[in-house]
């Protein structure tokens, strides 16, 4: 019976443990970035999704969600630079499918899409690599 008292002490205690370093450590998101994203590397980019980021949580816990797409469009306005314009075409569609438009958020990523492949068009390919050796 002692035995049997010791052996569930030990698996209470490591079962605490092993919550106590997941709670310290979640695990990632299924592909580790941010809300299903790549995270960005450092810079003046990151700044502009990091800032988008706290927004959307912040309209998201004031029950405001909707208003978020104004500032998606209107960063849309402001930036050509490719990772931002992805990542909000991305945010947008999300939120446009929250009521559940999936075809208005079919609709954006089918522009980000083109937009893509628009700025891939100007890109030529790069060459194909020969045989190791």
């Amino acid at each position: 019976m002692k035995l049997i008292a010791q052996t569930l002490l030990l698996a209470a205690l490591l079962a605490c443990g092993a919550g106590t370093a997941l709670a310290q450590n979640p695990p990632p998101d299924i592909d580790g970035g941010p809300r299903g994203h790549e995270p960005a590397p450092p810079g003046p980019g990151f700044a502009v999704i990091n800032d988008l980021e706290h927004l959307q949580r912040l309209y998201d816990l004031s029950g405001r969600e909707g208003e978020m797409n104004t500032v998606y469009h209107d960063v849309l306005q402001k930036t050509q630079d490719p990772l931002i314009r992805h990542y909000v075409y991305d945010a947008l569609a999300r939120n446009q499918l929250r009521p559940a438009n999936a075809d208005q958020a079919i609709a954006t990523i089918r522009t980000s899409l083109d937009e893509d492949l628009t700025a891939l068009a100007k890109h030529p390919p790069a060459p194909p690599r020969g045989p190791a050796q």
